[in-house]
């Protein structure tokens, strides 16, 4: 009998202590918890102080920003601008496969039909609207309007054209995987060969094509006319 109630009173004593240690925790917590609450409430916002820990590396002189919508374009037309962005002005570009193009558009103008024979292309819509045609190399075709926020892309070699249908001014940031990328428009093509070829493959009579002009480099953009 004594032997059950020691048994019972240490039992009891045990369930007693751990009973009083909960106790405690929670007290502790439940301070700690409300003073942590008080110190926060009444802490203000960390500020990270960026005038310390200057960097100690030597400073590299490669530019990797460029102001490419204001920068002045590389060719300025009655119908429109291209700003240029390759390895010859971006130096970084080098040997990255990139390059990058602003185009702008005034209201009607055409970036003419024309293909890159060494990169794909791909356009971003910052203003405006533009619309792009594509010429596939099985012979089909597809006309697409770009929005703001919208991405247009012509695989390498593909023929296409873009036009700003207006009302507003469009303007198109132009990536390409070639830090020096290259085109050929059709301005070029009929400014290289016989005009007689062209009247034979559009099956126009002979002499009707006599008064178009001959460029005697790639048109890029022409304006609308009438």
């Amino acid at each position: 009998m004594a032997e059950i109630k020691r048994r019972d009173l240490i039992v009891g004593a045990g369930a007693l202590a751990a009973a009083g240690g909960a106790a405690v925790a929670a007290t502790s917590s439940g301070s700690s918890s409300s003073s942590r609450s008080s110190s926060s409430s009444s802490s203000k916002p960390l500020q990270v102080d960026v005038t310390k820990g200057t960097p100690t590396l030597p400073k590299d002189h490669v530019p990797y920003s460029f102001p490419l919508a204001s920068a002045k374009p590389t060719a300025t037309t009655p119908g429109g601008t291209v700003t240029e962005l390759t390895e010859k002005n971006f130096p970084i570009f080098k040997g990255n496969d990139a390059g990058v193009f602003f185009l702008v558009l005034k209201p009607g103008a055409l970036r003419e039909p024309h293909w890159h024979p060494n990169a794909w292309e791909m356009d971003y819509c910052v203003e405006g609207k533009g619309e792009l045609g594509i010429v596939t190399p099985d012979g089909d075709q597809r006309e697409q309007t770009l929005t703001v926020g919208d991405i247009g892309f012509i695989p390498q070699g593909w023929a296409h054209y873009i036009r700003n249908p207006g009302p507003g001014v469009m303007k198109f940031v132009v990536v390409f995987n070639n830090s020096l990328p290259n085109d050929i428009g059709l301005s070029t093509m009929f400014g290289g060969m016989p005009t007689n070829t062209f009247s034979q493959t559009l099956g126009v009579p002979a002499g009707t094509l006599d008064g178009a002009r001959k460029s005697p480099k790639t048109l890029l953009i022409v304006q609308r006319r009438g």
